[in-house]
């Protein structure tokens, strides 16, 4: 794991830093002070860690002590009761993740089948947060993190009758360029990115593809139109990326928002109007084979639609064809602009070449998937499309077998990496710390061991249990025993609050809806994330200089997130919702099927 010294902001370590921090302070009274006696978080790892929500009777259950402990028992919440005891730990973890705490004790609770709310407690005088034990544990979480893509519609109203509590804002449809429609709002801000939407869109498709959710009652405005509610929410991110075909069959990059008011004051309706973005190779690789993919799905449930996803995508592939030597990304809102990168083209030319073998089953499509290949060296991400391609490739029936099994043995190396790497952490999570870890992790598992489990769960139970390991991790089963996703219902202890512009605006109580997914522990936060206590209308408070949530050179890797207006620990993004889905609809098909096999 990497060390805690390297990167540490000025703003915290150098005089100058600390007499800007004093004059902030006196600007920001009592706003500071206020702030300052505001405890909002736990000790770090003063408890057992678990997840908040809980397990199915079949999952291997795991908890880590910071202290050694002897025995311990899983008591009912209801009565009580003691449901389980268990003996002494059954492994030891080393690290220099967690601080002073240099190692961590794991016990075993996997006996406990019987559904119920629960808690451990250990001779060592900790205890967990409750949990819950059943086949539907994760029922709630799958809903609240799908419907959370509704509250980041763009170019719509966010209504009463849908948002099942306070965070509604007006249409800001009248603010979008001419033509474009619809799509979600990236991040914590407004723009609309084709690398985060494509990414999105393409976990949203490999959960339909793998779990076959058909559940139509989510309470969005498609539901009960007899198409399941995930491909209904993955359709408006569809409409946004054909919204932005040029005539010459190249994509747009973005839908951009330039300007922002203070922060507390941006809802959707009162901002300038949007900026188009400029079509590249880049961009419209990217749409090429997510619009491909797409025309398979929806084939069964609108071949209207379906057919209207395969035209676009053949319009984007000739533009690709007629621009061989182009690694194009426009400037517009450069936040994720990759102009330029030969790597990154070579990956989504890869995966426009596999989204079209997969809808056309024309050879043509695979001599030029083989003309970009490159192999999976890294985990996938909206920079390494190559990853997803590979992905899309396995699940195309006129795709190359030797290169089918050659993707399938670099897919098992990962896995077998994510798995090394997770059995050296206290807490059994395969991630790196970086900006968005939580999302890290969900992608790395999702497409690496999942893929294992789910070809063969029988001989993949590791890859089974890996997947389900960061899906606990991310549910509290960590150093800050915090739920990283907001408003699920069982989570004592769970995320509250984001860098979200309009939210800030609104001032709702409860701040956040649920089902948002924080970015999470980062090994080098921002250094200009800090707070504004004086900032007007509201305070700001950031990952520095919080006095809520001290954060300092010595804050060990695992606590390196805020639940504040971080927005380099606690935004959020489409890309990071549609992985934990992914890997949330997985848990919940192992604890209604997979882990009955």
């Amino acid at each position: 794991m990497a060390g805690v010294a390297v990167g540490i902001p000025a703003v915290i370590l150098g005089a100058r830093g600390r007499l800007k921090e004093a004059g902030r302070r006196v600007l920001g009274f009592p706003a500071w002070g206020f702030r300052a006696v505001a405890v909002s978080e736990e000790p770090p790892f003063g408890r057992l860690a678990a997840s908040q929500v809980g397990y199915a009777p079949s999952m291997r259950k795991e908890f880590s002590s910071p202290r050694a402990f002897g025995d311990f028992e899983v008591v009912s919440e209801g009565d009580g009761s003691v449901a389980f005891r268990g003996g002494p730990p059954v492994r030891t973890v080393a690290t220099d993740i967690l601080g002073a705490i240099r190692t961590v004790w794991v016990g075993d609770f996997g006996p406990v089948r019987a559904p119920g709310r629960y808690r451990i407690v250990a001779d060592n005088g900790l205890s967990s947060h409750p949990f819950d034990v059943g086949a539907d544990v994760f029922d709630d979480a799958v809903r609240a993190v799908q419907r959370a893509l509704y509250f980041q519609r763009a170019f719509t109203a966010i209504e009463a009758a849908h948002a099942e509590g306070p965070w509604v804002h007006a249409s800001d449809a009248d603010k979008a360029p001419a033509g474009e429609a619809k799509g979600w709002h990236d991040a914590g801000d407004f723009s609309i990115y084709n690398a985060s939407a494509a990414t999105t869109l393409f976990w949203l498709f490999e959960a339909y593809s793998d779990f076959a959710p058909a559940g139509d009652d989510s309470n969005i405005p498609e539901s009960g139109n007899g198409v399941p509610d995930l491909l209904d929410e993955a359709r408006w991110g569809l409409e946004w990326m054909l919204s932005v075909q040029e005539p010459s069959g190249g994509f747009r990059n973005t839908t951009c928002q330039e300007h922002y008011g203070p922060y507390g004051t941006n809802l959707p309706d009162r901002v300038p109007p949007y900026r188009s973005g400029e079509a590249g190779t880049i961009a419209t690789g990217r749409a090429v084979g997510t619009l491909a993919y797409a025309s398979v799905i929806f084939r069964a449930h609108d071949p209207v639609f379906a057919e209207r996803c395969l035209k676009a995508a053949s319009t984007g592939y000739r533009y690709l064809r007629l621009h061989p030597h182009e690694d194009t990304d426009g400037p517009t809102c450069p936040a994720m602009r990759q102009d330029g990168d030969a790597q990154i083209g070579r990956g989504v030319r890869m995966y426009a070449a596999a989204g079209m073998l997969l809808a056309t089953r024309e050879p043509r499509f695979r001599d030029d998937f083989e003309e970009s290949y490159e192999e999976v060296r890294s985990d996938p991400s909206f920079r390494q499309t190559n990853v997803l391609a590979a992905l899309l490739y396995l699940r195309t029936a006129a795709g190359d077998a030797g290169r089918k099994r050659e993707i399938w043995q670099r897919l098992r190396l990962h896995a077998d990496l994510a798995r090394s790497d997770a059995k050296q952490h206290p807490f059994q999570w395969a991630t790196r710390y970086l900006w968005g870890s939580i999302n890290a992790g969900f992608q790395r598992t999702g497409a690496f061991n999942a893929r294992l489990c789910l070809a063969d769960p029988g001989r993949a139970l590791d890859d089974c249990e890996q997947v389900l390991a960061n899906v606990h991790y991310a549910l509290g089963r960590n150093s800050l025993h915090f739920c990283y996703v907001s408003g699920l219902r069982g989570a004592s202890h769970g995320r509250t609050h984001a860098f979200h512009q309009w939210l800030a605006a609104l001032d709702a109580k409860p701040f956040a809806f649920p089902g948002l997914v924080a970015g999470g522990p980062s090994e080098l936060p921002r250094q200009d994330d800090v707070s504004y206590p004086g900032a007007r209308p509201i305070p700001v408070w950031g990952y520095w200089g919080d006095p809520a949530m001290p954060r300092e050179a010595s804050t060990p890797l695992d606590g390196r997130y805020t639940d504040n207006d971080s927005w380099s620990t606690n935004e959020l993004d489409v890309e990071w919702q549609g992985a934990a889905l992914y890997n949330l609809y997985f848990a919940q098909w192992w604890s209604k099927v997979g882990g009955r096999r």
